[in-house]
């Protein structure tokens, strides 16, 4: 599939953790993705370089996933002082989230952007911690994205079914019944990083 930019206007800012960009990545449509948000993409430093350093052979080489930064489709940020001090608490808490996932909540709340989260601790630390914040996942972004029109209802299906096979995306609970829906049976019988209760939901 060739990437064609539509231009969107409007929107905030979202900050994406290192497992949303390997889905996109996985899906292999991910500056159509990146370019149809209506939102500025962030990644924290320390978060996007666990996406740069992935061994996954399923992916796009690391100079492809670098050109993301150098075409502007994400803007990579160093955390400030207050940011880094926030950083170092979540890294050190007892629920053990890595740096990666520490520094991508860090740079949402000194930002106030919305963080999109696939983990399910992570997004436990940050329910618990910033309970009046927003919160976004990689199956809410591709749901987004269908419901705004910004992509055809096919492109979407088949960049989620490819982010599910090939970067084995995790699907949160409150968008199974969607994902289950925009796949049919066939597909969601296909992607092993759906949960059995999922794919029993399609049948």
């Amino acid at each position: 599939m060739r990437c064609v930019l539509p231009m969107v206007e409007g929107g905030g800012a979202v900050v994406l953790d290192a497992s949303v960009l390997i889905n996109f990545l996985g899906s292999g449509c991910v500056e159509i993705i990146l370019g149809s948000l209506p939102d500025r993409v962030l990644m924290a430093d320390r978060t996007f370089n666990e996406v740069v350093k992935d061994p996954s052979g399923r992916l796009p080489s690391p100079p492809d996933r670098l050109a993301l930064v150098t075409r502007g489709l994400i803007a990579v940020e160093t955390l400030d002082h207050a940011g880094s001090a926030l950083f170092l608490d979540l890294v050190s808490d007892p629920d053990g989230l890595d740096d990666g996932e520490s520094a991508a909540i860090a740079l949402a709340v000194v930002t106030g952007a919305v963080p999109v989260l696939d983990e399910r601790r992570a997004r436990r630390v940050f329910r618990e911690r910033f309970p009046d914040r927003a919160m976004q996942s990689s199956a809410g972004l591709f749901r987004r994205l269908s419901d705004s029109g910004n992509l055809s209802p096919e492109a979407v299906r088949d960049a989620l079914f490819q982010a599910l096979k090939k970067a084995r995306m995790s699907v949160v609970e409150e968008e199974l019944e969607w994902v289950v829906r925009t796949l049919g049976t066939d597909m969601v019988l296909l992607c092993p990083s759906l949960k059995a209760s999922a794919r029993r939901r399609s049948r």
